[in-house]
């Protein structure tokens, strides 16, 4: 099920409403209600059209080079403001498809006439794909010789003049709107449709043919949506939402950018005159140190180098101490034939030796071997059993 949905005014507080088939596009049902009633309505439809009303909407097109890219539409706004009768921030602007003869149509209607409609739908939960001007609801057709369809609507006429032109007009003054229409025809445009039960005042014209039909069934009309200016254009919508918002912070904007730009500013001076000075400590680190170090190099951490060196030193000071205590211990245990060696270790400047004699008299007279030698040298944790004797032998420079 199709609903289609046609507010009256810009309050849009009542609409016409029409139920069409699916499959066949016959009406099925419709009638007139207030906007409270739009959600029970449209409950069973799984499409929803929109139609505003044509007295709230102008219709034109803005000229542009052939495929005009997104930032040149970006700026359509502008390139027909002269056509506008209030500020470009003030309204909502939806394009279609560039035409052949380079021309981009144009739908713009009062921002907050849009945004109500858009409020009004999210709270009566309609999911509405399309928002259409009404005057796709007049007929068309591709006929050259076609000047103007005119169907009547409420106190006056919708006056369809091309494939996204139109506009609504009362009654009092759609004579002076044909004579308008007349002057600006070519030689080809001979026809004029009229599709209206009661057509006042007669109008005649030379070399104009009239066509004159019964009044229409407006929301029960054909409609071909690929030729339609869909107002539900979100990205477009976006776009003038931050024009807007530019134009009106404008200043605030250009203080705070400047702002930024000053604090920037300082944080870069600020880094370049640390770097410097810890370039120049860097300069003076490595002439201080190039007396110790002899082969530092030039683009090297004077600090990573030095550990480096002192690592290396280190390095060979330790294997010097175990090579010393190592040898005085081979020196005092070669006259000890009882005593055996179970295991070696050296930490921190100390060797650390783990012995075992076959009697407890053999570990005393080692012991008292060991106060001879110029080192400090003592025998820990001995421990007697019946067949062996055991202890640590810990010694290190004085």
């Amino acid at each position: 099920m199709e609903c289609r949905i046609q507010f009256l005014d810009k309050s849009l507080q009542q609409f016409d409403w029409c139920k069409l088939e699916a499959t066949t596009g016959k009406p099925v049902e419709a009638g007139r209600s207030q906007a409270d009633e739009l959600r029970s309505i449209c409950a069973e439809s799984q499409k929803v059209l929109v139609f505003l009303p044509q007295q709230t909407l102008l219709l034109t097109a803005a000229q542009f080079p052939a495929r005009a890219n997104s930032q040149q539409l970006g700026a359509i706004a502008y390139s027909i403001e002269e056509f506008l009768g209030q500020d470009v921030e003030d309204c909502f602007i939806a394009i279609t498809a560039q035409k052949a003869d380079h021309t981009v149509p144009v739908a713009v209607i009062d921002r907050t006439i849009m945004d109500d409609c858009i409020k009004l739908l999210f709270e009566q939960h309609i999911s509405a794909r399309f928002i259409l001007p009404q005057i796709y609801l007049c007929p068309w057709s591709d006929d050259a010789a076609l000047l103007a369809s005119i169907c009547s609507f409420e106190d006056g006429y919708l006056i369809r003049t091309g494939l996204h032109e139109g506009l609504f007009c009362h009654a009092s003054i759609v004579h002076a709107l044909l004579e308008h229409l007349l002057l600006q025809k070519t030689g080809e445009q001979t026809r004029l449709d009229i599709y209206a039960t009661e057509f006042e005042p007669e109008f005649s014209a030379e070399g104009l043919s009239i066509e004159r039909y019964q009044s229409l069934d407006l929301l029960a009309q054909p409609l071909n949506l690929q030729n339609c200016i869909n107002l539900k254009q979100k990205e477009y919508q976006s776009s003038h939402q931050w024009l807007g918002l530019t134009k009106k912070w404008r200043w605030p904007i250009v203080a705070t950018a400047l702002l930024v730009l000053v604090l920037v500013t300082s944080n870069l001076l600020d880094m370049f005159q640390k770097q410097q000075a810890l370039d120049d400590l860097i300069v003076q680190q490595q002439t201080l140190l190039s007396q110790y170090l002899p082969d530092l190099e030039p683009s090297a951490q004077p600090k990573r180098q030095l550990i480096k060196v002192l690592s290396e030193n280190q390095g060979l000071m330790g294997k010097t101490g175990f090579v010393d205590l190592l040898h005085e211990y081979s020196q005092l245990k070669s006259e000890f034939n009882t005593l055996s060696t179970d295991k070696i270790q050296y930490q921190q400047s100390r060797l650390i030796i783990y012995l075992e004699a076959s009697d407890l008299r053999s570990m005393e007279a080692f012991r008292a071997k060991l106060e001879a030698s110029p080192y400090q040298a003592e025998i820990e944790n001995v421990s007697i059993n019946p067949d062996k004797t055991t202890g640590r032998l810990v010694m290190q420079e004085k």
